[in-house]
Order: structure tokens, then C-alpha cells, then sequence
């Protein structure tokens, strides 16, 4: 009988002869890490890598990448102890920390980069379309109650007409001005920023399940990006829409795409219906500020009521009072300041600002002096609008001590305080002297041009009968009812020679 043998008896090694061609597992790890060429399987354990596997391509994001390479960058991929190990490696805190940030960069790349490539912009201003009108004011909507400030800024095709005819007092003669280029042009641009009453603007991310959009990617983290600032792209074309060429090659120098306007922008009747029901209007808990605002609250009126603008400006305003009950505007806010620092009711730090001014007072000038910095490009509306508002709370806080005078509320800047209207004796002779100053325009000089988007001598129902590359002479345009649509005269002498 052969002796018995126990099962547990040591053995010779059967992989003994593989001993020459052993490799440590961290060896083994290196040289994996290296035949896949990429950075982010690289690196010491505990430090950070940069493999982003949630972002569209690695382009997409440059320098290092917080994405899955963050959530292993405590461990590595080499000290990860397994899936599981009792919370580290993938199970770890700082993994899953990693994952929910990957999530956000994944969101954040498909709402596309800013088309300047400044880092952060396209986050906080978000270009709206007609595509995706109806999602952001769905998103203005769930923000307006808790962010009741709404500084906005309007960009369009300039001015091209002037009222001929006699007007009581100057308001007047500028609101037959403001009435009748809104009438003949349309809007290009609206730019809103949203704070709250502190000043603050609403967070660069919000949980889902405040704004229900199924139209809107989910992630694990239950996080979307919201911006600050929006800025409303409306339907405009070149070839059909009037314009003054100077506006629009402003315009066309801060970004414009008039291509993609003309494809793809807003109805603005069907915004001013979004807009009656967002709850951004007709409400005295909101409050919107502008600068220099007599345009800007014109055409939006024209897209509330869609009508073109009452004929007398008490009846615009009534208008302005129903739809925005808490106007402020900025420039109105620097003058009011002036005066109270020639009476000498001011604080040193408020006069100090004042004097620093002088006379200037652009919203740029403003900024610079108040210290705000501009976030994007000036001349859109977004930008402006936000700048716009970052002066306000500047001069509320450093130059009215946070206390603004009730009687500031309903002020527009571009009805009144602006210079007085021409007399009656200098009219008749511009209407006089209109055949001479047609010729003169003709060999283009000291005359505005501006497009009708017509073809020249084709009279168009909407618009006065114009040539279409050429300066302007008298033409009368009649009105919504029948007559014509200024005061005195028609308001079509568009031979001027400067404003």
C-alpha cells in the first residue's frame, strides 16, 4: 500500500519557469498606461488626471479636464482597490464627486461654447432663437419671483426719420420721434439681466426639478446650467427690413449674424405673447431698469400691443405704466446725482465720482468710473443689459447710499431733457430749402443714408417711398387710420445733416 499522502502536502511550484517574465502589478499597470498614449491613464497614485469621458471630444476642453480623471485622481486607477474595497477607488466620495462634476462639464459642452471663446461667457449670457424661445422663458418665468430686477438693453436699425411740425413742448417733439422710427423699424435685439433685490444674480446652476423642461437633457446630479443673461435674437433681414447703415455696421463689428436672424429669428408677436404671460411684466414687484431708455420701452411696447404707438405720448405712457410699473434709468439716476451735488446734499465719495465724470455720461464712462467690469462684447444686448445693470447697483450703493428717490420711478431718458425741437420759422425753411438739400444728398454729401430693403422707386405699404441705397428726400407716409402719422406735417424729411 503506497504511503498515505495529505492533501495539504506542499507542492512544487507548476509556474515556476514563468518566474523570468514576472511583472509587478504597478509595472504592469505603467506599461498599459503607456501603450494607450493618453495623459490621463498616467501619473502617480493620488495625483490628478485629466481623461474626460464625458465631453463630446477632448478638444472640447482645454488644459486638464475635471471629468472621470478628477474622480480618480485620489486613488488613481492604479491604487483604486477595485470597484468596491469599502468605499475607495470608483466608490469612493472623491470619485463620485468627480462623476457629478463630469455630468455638469457634459451639459455645459452641449450648451456649446461662447463664439468668442472667453471662458464662462456662453454660460451666463445664453443666445436665444426660435428654437429655443420658449424653454428660456419658461426659465425666466421660475427665476422672476425670486430675482424682481431686471436691467435690459435693446439694439436696433438706428434712426431714420425726423417729425416736421409744431410741438408744444419738447417731450413732445421727441416722442413724434421716437414714434415714428419704432413704427417704421424693427427690433433686432433684446438683452435682460436678472438680479434679485440684494443685487445678486441667480446661481450658474439650478436642480431640475425647479424648471420642468423635458426638452432638457437629466443628469445624475439633478443640476442645469442657468444663465444670468439672456439675449433675444428677432427676425431681421437685410435684403426687406429698413435700416440706417451706420447701426448696422455697428452691429455687424459686435457679432451680428444677420443671416441667422433672418433664419432664425424670434416672431416678436410671438414673444410679446410669451412676455404678457412670463410674469416679467404687470407686476409692481418687478422692477426694470434701462439706460438712455426712450427706444427701449417703445418697441417693446409695439410688441405688447401690437399696434403701432399711440399718437399722443400721454397715452404711450399709460402704456409703459401698465406693462412696466417700476421703470428706473440710469442716466436719469446720474443726472438727479448731479443736481444733488450742486446743491451740496451729497456724500465725499458720491462727489468724488461726480466730479471724476465731468461730463461724461455713457453707460461705458459710467462703468469704468463705478468700477464694473463688462462681460461680453458692447453693442450687444445681452452685454449692455448686464453692464447695465452692475451700474445701477454701483451708483445706488456708492452714490445714493442705497436709498433711490421714489420720484425717479417712470423716468425715461429720450423723451425729455434732451434739446428742444426745432421753431416753426427754421422747419418752413428746411422744407423750403428740401428740393437743394435732395440734390446735395444725391452727390452724398451731409445726408444720412439709410435702406428701405425695397427696390428703388417701388412704393411699399408699410414704408415711405424711398430708393434703396440712396439718401432720402420728403416723403409722407400715411398713418395707421389714414393721414399722416406726425403732428404738422409728414415726418419723412429725412435730408438732415446731423442729429
Amino acid at each position: 500500500m503506497p504511503p498515505a499522502v495529505s492533501r495539504f502536502q506542499a507542492q512544487a511550484n507548476p509556474f515556476s519557469h514563468l518566474s523570468n517574465h514576472q511583472l509587478h502589478p504597478q509595472q504592469h499597470l505603467q506599461q498599459h498606461q503607456q501603450n494607450l498614449g493618453h495623459p490621463g491613464f498616467g501619473g502617480a497614485a493620488g495625483q490628478a488626471h485629466n481623461i474626460n469621458l464625458f465631453g463630446p471630444t477632448q478638444n472640447n476642453f482645454p488644459g486638464a479636464n475635471p471629468g472621470l480623471g478628477g474622480a480618480l485622481g485620489a486613488g488613481g486607477l492604479g491604487g483604486a482597490g477595485g470597484l468596491g474595497g469599502g468605499g475607495t477607488g470608483l466608490a469612493s466620495h472623491a470619485a463620485q464627486m468627480g462623476f457629478a462634476h463630469g455630468a455638469q462639464l457634459q451639459q455645459e459642452a452641449a450648451m456649446g461654447r461662447a463664439q468668442d471663446g472667453g471662458k464662462g461667457i456662453n454660460q451666463r449670457i445664453r443666445e436665444v432663437w426660435k428654437g429655443n424661445l420658449a424653454q428660456e422663458m419658461k426659465i425666466l418665468r421660475a427665476l422672476v419671483e425670486r430675482y424682481p430686477y431686471i436691467s435690459m438693453d435693446t439694439e436696433f436699425p438706428g434712426v431714420v426719420a425726423r417729425p416736421m411740425g409744431d410741438f408744444h413742448t419738447k417731450a413732445s417733439y421727441h416722442y413724434q420721434t421716437v414714434r415714428c422710427n419704432v413704427d417704421l423699424l424693427k427690433i433686432i435685439q433684446l438683452g435682460i439681466t436678472l438680479f434679485s433685490v440684494n443685487g445678486d444674480l441667480p446661481p450658474n446652476q439650478l436642480e431640475s426639478s425647479a424648471i420642468e423642461s423635458p426638452s432638457r437633457p437629466q443628469y445624475a446630479n439633478n443640476l442645469i446650467m442657468c444663465p444670468c443673461t439672456w439675449t433675444f435674437n428677432f427676425q431681421f433681414s437685410l435684403e426687406n427690413d429698413m435700416y440706417n447703415e451706420e447701426s448696422i455696421q455697428i452691429l455687424k463689428k459686435s457679432g451680428a449674424d444677420f443671416e441667422k436672424h433672418a433664419k432664425d429669428g424670434i416672431d416678436p408677436q410671438e414673444f410679446g405673447s410669451l412676455l404678457l404671460t412670463s410674469g416679467l411684466i404687470l407686476d409692481t414687484d418687478v422692477n426694470w431698469i434701462s439706460f438712455h431708455s426712450g427706444y427701449d420701452f417703445a418697441y417693446l411696447v409695439k410688441m405688447l400691443w401690437c399696434q403701432q404707438l399711440p399718437a399722443d405720448e400721454d397715452s404711450y405712457r399709460h402704456l409703459v405704466n401698465l406693462f412696466f410699473p417700476n421703470v428706473l434709468d440710469v442716466k436719469f439716476l446720474w443726472r438727479h446725482a448731479n443736481k444733488m451735488m450742486n446743491k451740496g446734499v451729497i456724500g465725499s465719495q458720491a462727489a468724488t465720482i461726480l466730479q471724476n465724470l465731468g461730463q461724461k455720461s455713457g453707460l461705458q464712462d459710467l462703468a469704468d468710473e463705478l468700477g464694473c467690469q463688462r462681460v461680453g462684447t458692447q453693442h450687444s444686448a445681452g452685454s449692455d443689459a448686464w453692464l447695465t445693470g452692475s451700474v445701477f447697483w454701483e451708483l445706488r450703493k456708492k452714490v445714493f447710499d442705497g436709498n433711490l428717490p421714489e420720484d425717479m420711478n417712470g423716468q425715461m431718458w429720450g423723451l425729455t431733457g434732451v434739446a428742444p425741437p426745432a421753431s416753426a420759422a427754421t422747419q418752413a425753411a428746411a422744407l423750403a430749402a428740401g428740393g437743394a438739400a435732395y440734390q446735395q444728398g444725391m452727390n452724398g454729401q451731409g445726408m444720412m443714408s439709410f435702406h428701405t430693403g425695397g427696390t428703388p422707386g417701388t412704393h411699399r405699404g408699410d414704408g415711405p417711398s424711398t430708393p434703396t441705397t440712396n439718401p432720402a428726400g420728403l416723403a409722407g407716409t400715411p398713418g395707421p387710420h389714414g393721414g399722416l402719422m406726425t403732428p404738422g406735417g409728414g415726418f419723412g424729411n429725412f435730408t438732415y445733416g446731423g442729429k
